[in-house]
């Protein structure tokens, strides 16, 4: 963590996000907490490069947060959805490897009083996107699927266009996606589609 240091925050951010990783270290697997950081570290990189005047702070706390719901079993999922009535369709509630990031907005806000909504809305959204992806939505979508430990092939490539246009690798890193889904014969977001579309400059 010594590299948000780096970041333009304030001492009191810092301190912040330092003891909100320490929260999650103590009930993360250890490789999900390592993602979770490495996440973060990769966001603060892009976000660098491109926007200066950005607000680190909540794209930090969001690069954190993000897969908070997979400390939860499917199962537990699944009844929070269903308990508190949120807002999942029938697909996302049936899609184990979504689910997550569906319920994680609710549990971020319940768990650490989290009510900042660009930050809920960039985790709920993780894993699919959605058509009006704000910078925060796009940096943590991109720095999720090609932090330093992901490890398959074509990342490299990503990783360097990730430091040269955003917005090119936000196209080709959901290209990635699709094609990972139909090659593993996986079930496809309905909403897949359109919001392919809309990343291609379509509606």
């Amino acid at each position: 963590m010594d590299f948000i240091s780096d970041f333009p925050l304030t001492g009191n951010q810092k301190k912040y996000l330092k003891e909100l990783a320490e929260k999650i270290k103590n009930v993360m697997p250890g490789s999900l907490y390592e993602h979770s950081i490495n996440t973060l570290e990769y966001a603060g990189v892009i976000a660098e490069r491109f926007l200066p005047d950005f607000d680190f702070f909540s794209l930090s706390i969001a690069c954190i947060l993000h897969d908070y719901g997979k400390i939860y079993s499917y199962e537990e999922l699944v009844r929070i959805a269903e308990e508190n009535k949120l807002e999942i369709s029938s697909f996302e509630l049936k899609t184990p490897p979504l689910l997550h990031s569906f319920v994680g907005d609710y549990l971020v806000s319940r768990d650490f009083n989290i009510s900042e909504l660009k930050i809920l809305k960039a985790i709920k959204f993780h894993t699919i996107g959605h058509c009006d992806m704000s910078p925060e939505d796009k940096i943590l979508f991109i720095a999720d699927k090609i932090e330093k430990s992901r490890n398959y092939d074509g990342v490299e490539c990503l990783r360097a266009l990730a430091l040269k246009n955003i917005n090119l690798c936000l196209l080709e890193v959901y290209k990635n996606n699709i094609i990972y889904v139909v090659k593993k014969n996986k079930l496809m977001h309905p909403d897949t589609a359109r919001i392919w579309n809309n990343i291609c400059g379509g509606t």
